[in-house]
């Protein structure tokens, strides 16, 4: 936000997106707005680079800008499925942590004694599989999720002496590249926020992730030597899977991103060149809710969306790094002198 507000951008001649795989509201905004400043600046190069990316969607945004592929050094990694016993899970005999701590005792059966990184969709489960694994397995168990303090996240990189089992989020897949694994346990699942437009909640449900999600979870054991991938779901579960994780700005509630867009000054929403535009009836709920928190006043006699200016309000609560609907309830608390 600071990059685009300062126009920083303007004062260099290559730059470089990378892991845009991602499709965070962030990266989508960069990436609309170089599209915008690319007509400007023919001199400019723009390089975007990703893992696992669709690239053709991405060159027809950029004007069929050419595709390179360039191959990674990866190890050969070997994927093993094992799906959890459908029957047995509906009659509650096992779950996916039972499964993925069955994996870890396998594996050191085996004498297997390296690195394990394990995906787990949330901090309750996480919880669960370090507990078990502290009393079935030998190792340094080590959770790790968004929350916990820096020193705490800190231990998932610190040098250790015995075989380090860590217990994840999708931050590890998404955030952040944790040295030394060399195998992965992936339950296939992550909390995906999601927003659902009748009733105008937003929730974070547990979701299968996305064909390139498992693979960009599948190379973090192939960056130090051969790695093995268990995936806790069937190879036809994969296959079904869709190719690429929605991105952000289609499951979100739209509130936040216009508000960010007005307070930064890139113009309407229906017109700034997002990679994929959002339906215009998601576009017509956030300016009610934008409207109904008094953050946007608006010309009578117009009726298109860019001539919604923020009130005070509005200003202030773009300030906060948060749902709209929050930010509007702390300065509201602010007022009546009851934050705490």
């Amino acid at each position: 936000a600071e990059t685009v507000r300062n126009r920083d951008l303007l004062a260099y001649d290559t730059i470089i997106v990378d892991e845009a795989h991602e499709r965070s509201l962030n990266i989508d905004f960069i990436l609309g707005y170089l599209r915008t400043l690319l007509s400007r600046r023919k001199d400019l190069k723009v390089i975007i680079t990703s893992a696992t990316i669709d690239t053709e969607k991405f060159s027809e945004a950029f004007n069929k800008t050419p595709v390179i592929k360039v191959s990674g050094r990866m190890y050969p990694v070997e994927v093993r499925y094992r799906p959890v016993d459908p029957d047995k899970e509906e009659k509650g005999e096992t779950t996916y942590i039972d499964e993925a701590v069955a994996c870890v005792e396998q594996l050191q059966s085996e004498r297997r004694y390296e690195d394990i990184l394990i995906f787990m969709p949330t901090e309750q489960d996480i919880r669960e599989t370090c507990g078990l694994l502290t009393k079935r397995c030998s190792g340094l168990v080590l959770p790790l999720y968004a929350r916990l303090s820096g020193s705490q996240q800190r231990l998932i990189f610190a040098a250790a002496e015995q075989q380090k089992i860590i217990v994840a989020t999708n931050i590890a897949e998404t955030s952040l590249t944790i040295p030394g694994i060399k195998y992965v346990i992936d339950a296939g699942l992550a909390r995906i926020l999601e927003y659902n437009p009748r009733s105008q909640t937003t929730g974070l449900p547990v979701k299968p992730v996305s064909q390139s999600s498992a693979e960009q979870r599948k190379g973090r054991c192939g960056r130090v030597a051969d790695g093995i991938c268990i995936r806790l779901y069937s190879r036809e579960d994969f296959d079904r899977r869709p190719l690429y994780t929605t991105p952000e700005i289609l499951r979100s509630n739209l509130a936040g991103v216009i508000l960010r867009m007005l307070s930064l000054n890139l113009g309407s929403i229906s017109s700034f060149p997002f990679i994929d535009r959002p339906q215009p009836k998601s576009i017509r709920d956030g300016i009610e809710i934008l409207r109904d928190l008094g953050a946007l006043t608006h010309d009578e006699s117009k009726t298109d969306e860019e001539h919604f200016r923020l009130t005070p309000i509005g200003k202030t609560m773009a300030e906060f790094p948060l749902d709209p609907r929050v930010s509007r309830m702390i300065i509201e608390a602010r007022k009546e002198g009851c934050v705490n």
